[in-house]
């Protein structure tokens, strides 16, 4: 079991400390790679008030610079906002300087693509084109291609990337053409934080399914929301205000109509904890982990332990360490 940490790069609501943040978001990374964490991975989003960053593998590039075992994932970078070719020599230069730690985790992202100038049309076939052209680029030393998108001819990317054939590529998914696609042509899924252990477990097996049938290995990196504390009193003081107030706007939409409605302020921990997080004693998330690797047989789990609402750096720190002492080893 590998295990990852969800870098926070959001400063709601308009991202006047954007920098602390991102200086933040590393050295969080930092105490991750030194107490026992695999990966760090950290999403993309566009026009975002709150800082988000928008060039997910500018920042991997930063933060592999600064470490020197943890992976970095792009999770998810927004492709169609980007000519693959460039994304391909991006991902070239970062595996190099990394000696070979980067995955490239992309998907479909924000429907409106106005500024970049990206057609609404067959936007899934633009991703997948984008897909199979990186795959060339890293893969051959010149290579054509010619599709409804694209049209290539004798594109040489260099410097080639070290990791042969080039980074794994996972493909990001929340519906059933989206998790066929990523068993299709993905080396793996990694799943949003949100959704129920029951929802999961069904998307696992529409993913895993398609991967056979295309005779693709799989792997799933399962992100939940976490907390590890010295009682379960403690875990609600200390995590779950900020937590609810990261869920609030998704439980007013309805996403969570499994805990009981759409009224934010009558949500409990209970409610949330259920199915969805993973929280408490050493020993409770222990047991926890271990209940979702058997239901969802992930091989990767990767922890959001800071949210744009909080907690702030210092009680993340500690429970990053806290997790590194006392969880990690029991699945080394």
């Amino acid at each position: 079991m590998r295990f990852g940490i969800v870098l926070n790069t959001q400063d709601p609501p308009r991202g006047e400390n954007i920098t602390r943040i991102y200086d933040e978001a590393f050295r969080e990374a930092e105490t991750a790679e030194k107490f026992g964490f695999d990966l760090a991975v950290l999403g993309e989003h566009h026009h975002s008030a709150d800082g988000y960053v928008p060039s997910a593998l500018t920042f991997c590039a930063a933060l592999l610079a600064r470490t020197s075992r943890l992976v970095a994932a792009t999770d998810v970078m927004e492709l169609p906002m980007w000519h693959p070719v460039h994304v391909a020599e991006m991902g070239a230069v970062i595996d190099n300087i990394s000696h070979g730690r980067l995955i490239l985790g992309v998907g479909l992202g924000m429907k409106n693509r106005s500024a970049f100038g990206i057609p609404k049309n067959n936007i899934a076939g633009r991703f997948e084109e984008s897909v199979e052209i990186i795959r060339r680029a890293w893969a051959n030393e010149t290579f054509s291609f010619t599709g409804e998108h694209f049209q290539l001819e004798n594109v040489r990317v260099s410097p080639r990337p070290l990791q042969p054939n080039g980074p794994r590529i996972w493909i990001g998914a929340l519906s059933n053409p989206g998790l066929l696609r990523a068993g299709r042509i993905g080396d793996g899924w990694p799943t949003d934080n949100l959704q129920a252990l029951g929802t999961i477990r069904e998307w696992a097996k529409i993913y895993r399914g398609s991967a056979k049938e295309h005779k693709r290995t799989s792997e799933i990196a399962l992100a939940r929301s976490a907390w590890i504390g010295s009682s379960l009193d403690d875990v609600k003081e200390k995590w779950w205000p900020s937590l609810k107030a990261f869920y609030e706007p998704y439980v007013r939409i309805g996403l969570f109509k499994d805990t009981g409605g759409s009224d934010p302020s009558k949500w409990t921990f209970e409610q949330a904890a259920a199915d969805r997080l993973i929280a408490g004693t050493p020993e409770m998330v222990i047991s926890e982990i271990e209940r979702y690797r058997n239901e969802i047989g992930c091989e990767t789990m990767i922890m959001m332990f800071r949210h744009p609402t909080g907690p702030g750096h210092a009680a993340v720190t500690k429970c990053i360490e806290f997790f590194g002492r006392e969880v990690i080893p029991h699945f080394k």
